[in-house]
């Protein structure tokens, strides 16, 4: 019985296609020696209705498609529009065969036709009669062949549209199931290739911030592979943009997810150093005399660019280093981010946040201070003629201009308050020290007081003296003459407060602007990028290598 199903000859689907052709053969066989006995001119004046006809069916199938590839399925409580391949390109089919199939019936739109031109003629108006009357004579012609022109073009149309609707139907059936399969695996690698984004206004740490497309500026929160794109998504204004991390989404503008401030980049790799330091002990200068270095030194650094948002920002530090002063701002936490924009790697965030020290004094966070929960280093700006016996020792020699400017915070309080205020955020465990790295700045090295303590020369001399004692290091050399120095100050408590809670400090001597701060005198700082590039080192970040790059170049 097996053998017998699965011989042709014995299937009873042959059997039946068999009949089919028995039967229909003697029809085409007597419908071509009917149409080989016509007349040359009557079989030729078929040919050219039927070509017309085919013309006609596939104007109607064009247009049909055409008047409908615009229109695209929005999806459901979203501004994206369903992809061609999940249910817009369903939809358009629908559409556009609806209206080939107008179009197949309609002898007036076509000038390609008998009919069109039987219908012209017919509806003709002119002043001239004799044109009229030679119209005339050709309509009733033109309008015979134009009825058989249809009855061709309508019959044969509405079978190629059937069979080309069923076939398109297909061939969309099976790009909406694999689309299906694709969504999971393209929603996985998208979420795997995410980056924690941190807010500078509100704080809010994400990792898929709020899209803005480039055309509307409407705001895309659902702009991930899905039903609307895998690769490319569809606004409701018509504009394509990257639908996932693997397509560049990056590169179209994003806001917070919470209050819809502009982000300075989308899915960059973000590192945070959080600025501390006295009113007047240097930060705004040390800000100022970072950017101009590095923004200049990364210049020549290939297949990468660097540039500081926000802009205004940036002028303003800009001035202030080429003036010589500084300018005062306003009592709130400013965020300064240097973007960098790396071939192959995509962008990275180096991002400072400079923190008043009237809100660490008073324990008066602008908002919450969050930000100190997403910390990958810190800077402690101290100013060393915030101490009153360094500024009588640069009266006695006689620097007097050494002390016009100074900080006048309590540089104790100043530190444990703000230490306080970090284990609270950041959830400090008891006897559990905190490995973000800690850089302390002693500023103003350039006075002469403080430079014959823990200027270079001076570290350096002591080094050479007994390499051994300090394991052939220059930097513990430098990091226990600064220690030492800041315990003879007094600020035993803020050392001590430090050591309790974070396991790596590190000291830095530095001149934020090089002289003494005066109008018209542009900096000349030392020591600046050091910091920052043993910050971006410790916490293995990838822009390690272009900060080093400016170090060398500056130290040179």
């Amino acid at each position: 019985m097996i053998d017998e199903f699965f011989n042709f000859d014995a299937n009873p689907i042959a059997e039946i296609w068999q009949d089919i052709t028995d039967f229909f053969a003697p029809i085409i066989q007597y419908s071509i020696s009917f149409f080989e006995s016509l007349p040359s001119i009557i079989q030729m004046m078929i040919y050219v209705l039927l070509f017309l006809a085919i013309i006609g069916i596939l104007m109607s199938h064009i247009k049909g498609i055409v008047r409908n590839k615009d229109k695209w399925k929005k999806k459901p409580k979203s501004q994206l529009m369903f992809s061609y391949f999940c249910a817009t390109g369903a939809m358009q089919r629908k559409l556009s065969y609806k209206d080939a199939h107008i179009f197949l019936r309609n002898r007036k739109w076509s000038w390609l036709s008998i009919a069109g031109l039987s219908y012209r003629l017919g509806i003709l108006n002119h002043p001239s009669k004799v044109l009229l009357f030679s119209c005339s004579l050709l309509y009733l012609p033109a309008a015979i062949l134009g009825f058989f022109e249809m009855v061709i073009r309508i019959t044969i149309g509405t079978i190629y549209l059937l069979a080309t609707s069923f076939i398109h139907g297909l061939i969309l059936l099976g790009l909406r199931l694999l689309s299906w399969l694709l969504i999971p695996i393209g929603k996985m690698i998208d979420k795997s290739m995410r980056i924690d984004q941190h807010c500078p206004i509100c704080y809010d740490t994400f990792n898929l911030p709020v899209f803005r497309c480039p055309e509307c500026s409407e705001l895309h929160s659902d702009l991930v592979p899905s039903v609307c794109g895998i690769m490319f998504a569809r606004c409701n204004c018509g504009c394509f943009m990257a639908s996932a991390a693997y397509s560049r989404r990056s590169r179209i503008d994003a806001t917070c997810i919470s209050c819809e401030t502009d982000l300075v980049a989308a899915n960059a790799r973000q590192i945070s150093i959080q600025l501390v330091g006295g009113n007047s002990s240097g930060k705004t200068a040390f800000l100022a005399a970072f950017q101009h270095l590095y923004l200049e030194g990364s210049f020549g650094i290939e297949k990468m660019s660097v540039y500081g948002k926000p802009q205004e920002y940036f002028d303003e530090l800009e001035s202030s280093f080429e003036n010589g002063q500084t300018q005062s701002t306003e009592p709130s936490v400013r965020t300064y981010s240097f973007i960098h924009k790396v071939r192959q790697t995509g962008k990275h965030n180096l991002v400072i946040y400079d923190i008043p020290d009237e809100m660490i004094l008073n324990d008066i966070y602008e908002r919450s201070p969050r930000y100190l929960g997403f910390t990958d280093g810190i800077l402690i700006i101290i100013d060393p003629l915030s101490v009153s016996s360094v500024r009588d020792e640069c009266k006695k020699i006689g620097d007097s201009k050494a002390i016009a400017n100074y900080s006048d915070d309590d540089v104790n309080e100043l530190i444990v308050s703000f230490v306080g205020q970090f284990s609270k955020i950041t959830g400090k465990v008891a006897k559990r020290q905190i490995d973000v790295p800690v850089a302390i700045l002693i500023n103003k090295v350039d006075v002469k007081v403080v430079k014959r303590e823990i200027g270079l020369p001076k570290i350096k001399v002591t080094f050479n003296a007994n390499p051994d004692m300090y394991g052939n290091d220059l930097t513990i050399a430098r990091d226990e003459l600064c220690r030492a120095y800041l315990e003879k100050l007094g600020l035993y408590n803020a050392l001590n407060n430090l050591d309790a809670i974070f396991s790596n400090i590190r000291y830095f001597p530095i001149s934020a602007i090089g002289h003494i701060s005066e109008s018209g005198n542009e900096f000349n700082p030392f020591g600046v990028i050091d910091p920052i590039a043993w910050i971006a080192k410790e916490t293995n970040a990838t822009i390690f290598k272009y900060i080093n790059h400016v170090h060398k170049e500056e130290a040179k």
